[in-house]
């Protein structure tokens, strides 16, 4: 496969739209809208758009992106067509790519050409719910969000249970490979984490695909078996969110304590839930990807259980704090303040 660029004498090349390049340990990647615009994305952070320009690097034989976020900094891109193993897969791409950030991190991985979504019978871009499991013990209950999965571009992301996680997959016919996978490193009451590391490691291997209408099933060769529903995405009106992660004001996302469920719901400009121990209820606006929550009705219980008030407390402090709202490729809610740090990640807003 040639490398899908556009270079003139005098001029810059061209990165052709549907460029991506990834990479693992921490698992990455910048996918390329078209020679200027492009998404730099980590599995626990919010994907920044970049805005930039390429140049052909002749004596070297390959080329370099530089790009600069709305927040400044600049990343700078080398891309040359040579052979490139991802390390988890057997596959060969058509090339390497050298990636350095404005905060010292220099990266390195494979590029290749996205080849899309796929049909809406096939397994590729579309969001697919755990329904049910065969052959490991998973409690599917213990999950503070259902489980699930989306594969796309050579690239599959998920959540366990806990954490969201990512990795790279190949898909010959109805066999698919999937490789180790790279996850966030939050934790969750026991049976939570024990349900976690049983689909992660369950989902990590060969397997054969049979896919009908709405429902995906993963075979093994050990005879163990992943069911899975296709879920609809999720907007941010469409139900009632499960609490993940919150800001607790000291610059840390944490999980809710064990025992407690947090959830929020927003519909026709009023937001409501549950806290911990009270419930709540705002009214909100939104405007694009930007929102804007007032001023909280709390009621009055008090809870004796340890934290779980300075829990409540934290959590409606880093609620009320939000100012902007996304739904990541894995149907989980991402909630950012102004100043781009992240108050509030929840999941299980779909049917």
């Amino acid at each position: 496969m040639a490398l899908a660029l556009a270079c003139h004498a005098g001029a810059a090349c061209a990165i052709a739209p549907g460029w991506i390049c990834f990479g693992n340990e921490p698992s990455w990647s910048l996918q390329f809208r078209d020679a200027s615009r492009a998404t730099l994305a980590f599995p626990d952070a919010r994907p920044l758009d970049h805005d930039g320009a390429s140049r052909d690097l002749p004596p070297l034989r390959e080329w370099m992106w530089r790009g600069r976020p709305a927040g400044g900094g600049e990343a700078v891109a080398f891309i040359a067509e040579t052979a490139c193993s991802d390390g988890m897969s057997d596959a060969k791409h058509p090339a390497t790519v050298r990636l350095s950030l404005p905060d010292g991190r220099f990266l390195s991985g494979c590029c290749r050409i996205a080849t899309g979504a796929g049909s809406r019978g096939g397994i590729e871009g579309r969001r697919w719910r755990l329904a049910g499991t065969q052959g490991i013990e998973a409690d599917l209950r213990a999950a503070s969000a259902p489980a699930s999965a989306r594969f796309s571009d050579g690239r599959i992301d998920g959540f366990g249970g806990c954490n969201h996680f990512t990795g790279a997959y190949t898909l010959d016919g109805d066999r698919l490979a999937i490789g180790s996978l790279a996850a966030t490193m939050m934790a969750c009451p026991p049976a939570t984490m024990a349900l976690e590391t049983a689909v992660t490691r369950a989902l990590t291997g060969t397997f054969r695909v049979d896919v009908r209408e709405r429902t995906l099933t993963l075979t093994a060769p050990t005879g163990h078996v992943l069911a899975f529903e296709e879920a609809r995405d999720p907007a941010l009106d469409s139900g009632k969110w499960t609490v993940t992660g919150f800001n607790n004001g000291r610059q840390a996302v944490v999980s809710p304590l064990g025992k407690t469920k947090l959830w929020v719901q927003f519909a026709q400009g009023n937001v409501r839930g549950h806290a911990g121990c009270n419930t709540f209820r705002a009214t909100y606006t939104v405007d694009g990807s930007r929102v804007a929550i007032g001023a909280m009705a709390v009621t009055r219980k008090a809870c004796t259980a340890a934290g779980v008030m300075q829990q409540e407390r934290e959590f409606l402090a880093a609620l009320r704090s939000a100012t902007t709202w996304a739904i990541d490729a894995r149907g989980m809610l991402d909630m950012h303040r102004a100043d781009g740090e992240r108050v509030l990640t929840a999941g299980g807003a779909f049917e």
